[in-house]
């Protein structure tokens, strides 16, 4: 009895362990990998590159800026680069979207904040003020010569 349970339990670990492909399922994957600029969360700017991919069944795949169609290819894969400075600042909804062979429709979305140039200079100039401000606290009077001296014993 007690062997019995633990096959049991290692037969459903193996069927929840490997992952299993029905026929006729599948979904678009839709990644932003940062080639130049900056990333804080889903807060964006600079130039990135979109990737993503569905099933082979996939003939093409459209790319939407809320709402707006900005690239178009077919196959079922796309790499495409696109600079935030190019597009209007704020929230962006970006859409991937996919048609296969026999009219079914696929998507991903992703919800990312596109910063404009100005935003973009205060946070950096922010900081680089903050690590100045740190450095001269933590070294200021060793770099200004004025070195605390320690009382001499009497």
């Amino acid at each position: 009895m007690k062997h019995r349970n633990i096959g049991i339990l290692l037969l459903v670990g193996l069927i929840i362990c490997f992952p299993i492909q029905v026929a006729g399922q599948g979904s678009l994957t839709l990644v932003l990998d940062r080639n130049v600029g900056m990333a804080l969360g889903s807060i964006i700017q600079g130039t990135f590159t979109l990737r993503g991919s569905g099933p082979e069944s996939v003939q093409n795949l459209t790319v939407y800026f809320n709402g707006d169609e900005v690239h178009f290819v077919t196959g079922n894969s796309i790499a495409w680069q696109f600079n935030t400075a190019d597009y209007p600042g704020g929230s962006t909804n970006i859409t991937l979207y996919g048609v296969d062979d026999v009219g079914a429709r696929y998507h991903a979305t992703s919800q990312v904040t596109f910063i404009g140039g100005v935003v973009s200079n205060l946070i950096t100039i922010g900081v680089i003020a903050l690590v100045a401000v740190v450095i001269l606290v933590k070294y200021g009077s060793r770099l200004l010569g004025l070195r605390k001296t320690k009382p001499r014993p009497r």
